[in-house]
């Protein structure tokens, strides 16, 4: 995407002096037409986070590259130089406002900056740019100038016409394999989504609004566990899912591992306390299950019994992962145990956010605990066990790269907790009008 961007662009200051002279507009027409592009790309970079928020960055990634090959095929064949002016900068704003969505949807603050997609992404810019200024010449060069007879018309083929007309082609075709690779939301019709997107809406389809309020889940909740290594921002995560789905009418009670509980809390002391030592592999394991034990029969079941949704920080997974793949104890034993402390509740959706250890443990605040302090390689073992999971029951996984910017993982577990939610109207709430769904931290 940022390749048919940079050529789109870089293609037009190619050839601007020779194709406004061209134009009849002489160095005066030359300086318009930059001038254009350079402020069509400022509002462009500009309105690239800040348009259309609810709607996909990814899907306005890949439709403002093509918008901007669309510009860039009416400035190549249009004559007339005010009309070329004007679509020099609406093709700068595309090019813009594809770039900014472009570093966002890759850009990793926590990331040292020799690592940085963004620089990648620089880079390509700009050997994009430097290509379409040496071979755009040429091919308007070669091409030449023509006049050609358009049954009681004449049209006067430039060669720069030419030659952007060709960069166009190319930065067409490439944005649509590039929107085709981007589209997170296949299946959604794109009209639809626009038009709910401009006010401020995520678009459901109505097929699946239809299905939403199935009577088969009104008398049970659903359970969403948000897990991940050190730093991936699940408590963020979970916090911002229980907003929006309380602002959709639903009851809610956000919860945690380990510690959710008082006797958890007495727990989650000897646990992560960096004063505890001695404590063996499997007693940790145990003292972990003992916890979710004490959570889900106080606080995990009877609220989803309730036909609550429960949002949890953590749950059996970060046992597998920490303890077994991390310590290097039998995953077997541990699910076999956890299975028996939680009555064999298994979440209906596990967000798994993904991050780089080294990464994850830098966005900690000072001091860590006692499993935050364990080695790198301890972190990358669990990071490898959680990803091991996932991949034995992606039916029941979401799996997203922590690194990306909050908003866009926000967007991305909403779209996937809704094929999950039951009807937003507990049951209590039909009979007791006054009762407004609340959400509750433990």
């Amino acid at each position: 995407a940022i390749a048919a961007a940079s050529l789109a662009a870089g293609a037009v200051v190619a050839v601007a002096r020779v194709h406004a002279g061209e134009l009849g507009g002489g160095d005066a027409g030359y300086g318009s037409v930059l001038t254009a592009l350079t402020v069509g790309l400022g509002f462009g970079l500009f309105l690239g986070p800040r348009v259309l928020v609810p709607f996909s960055r990814r899907r306005l990634l890949g439709l403002a590259v093509i918008a901007a090959a669309l510009a860039l095929v009416v400035l190549a064949l249009v004559q007339n130089l005010v009309v070329v002016v004007f679509a020099t900068a609406f093709l700068g704003v595309f090019a813009g406002a594809a770039w900014s969505t472009a570093k966002m949807a890759a850009h990793d603050p926590e990331a040292p900056e020799g690592a940085r997609p963004a620089a990648y992404l620089r880079s390509v810019a700009l050997i994009t740019a430097l290509v379409s200024f040496a071979v755009v010449p040429l091919i308007a060069a070669a091409a030449g100038s023509h006049r050609l007879d358009l049954g009681g018309g004449v049209y006067d083929a430039y060669g720069t016409g030419v030659a952007l007309l060709v960069a166009a082609v190319l930065a067409l075709v490439t944005g649509l394999f590039a929107y085709r690779r981007l589209d997170d939301r296949r299946g959604i019709p794109l009209v639809p989504d626009l038009r709910a997107a401009l006010h401020g809406e995520i678009y459901t389809p109505p097929e699946q609004a239809a299905a939403a309020p199935q009577p088969v889940h009104r008398n049970r909740g659903v359970f969403i566990a948000f897990e991940g290594g050190e730093g991936a921002g699940k408590t963020t995560q979970a916090r911002l899912a229980a907003i929006w789905l309380r602002d959709h009418g639903y009851d809610v009670v956000t919860t945690h591992e380990p510690g959710a509980t008082k006797i958890g809390m007495r727990l989650r002391a000897m646990l992560l306390d960096r004063d505890t030592t001695g404590l063996s592999d499997r007693a940790e394991t145990l003292l972990y299950a003992a916890d979710r034990a004490d959570h889900v029969a106080n606080v995990i079941k009877p609220a989803v019994d309730r036909g609550v949704i429960v949002v949890s920080d953590r749950y059996v997974d970060s046992s597998l992962a920490y303890q077994g793949f991390g310590r290097g104890l039998p995953v077997e034993d541990i699910a076999r145990v956890n299975a028996w402390a939680t009555g064999g509740l298994v979440p209906d959706l596990t967000v798994l956010l993904e991050i780089p250890p080294e990464a994850g443990l830098r966005r900690l605040p000072a001091p860590a605990d006692r499993i935050e302090s364990e080695s790198q390689e301890f972190h990358e073992r669990v990071r490898e066990g959680f990803r091991a999971l996932a991949e034995a029951d992606p039916d029941r996984y979401l799996v997203l790269d922590a690194s990306r910017p909050q908003g866009e993982l926000s967007r991305e577990i909403q779209y996937r907790i809704r094929e999950i939610l039951p009807d937003p109207v507990p049951l209590g709430t039909e009979d007791a009008t006054s009762t407004f769904p609340v959400i509750t931290d433990f």
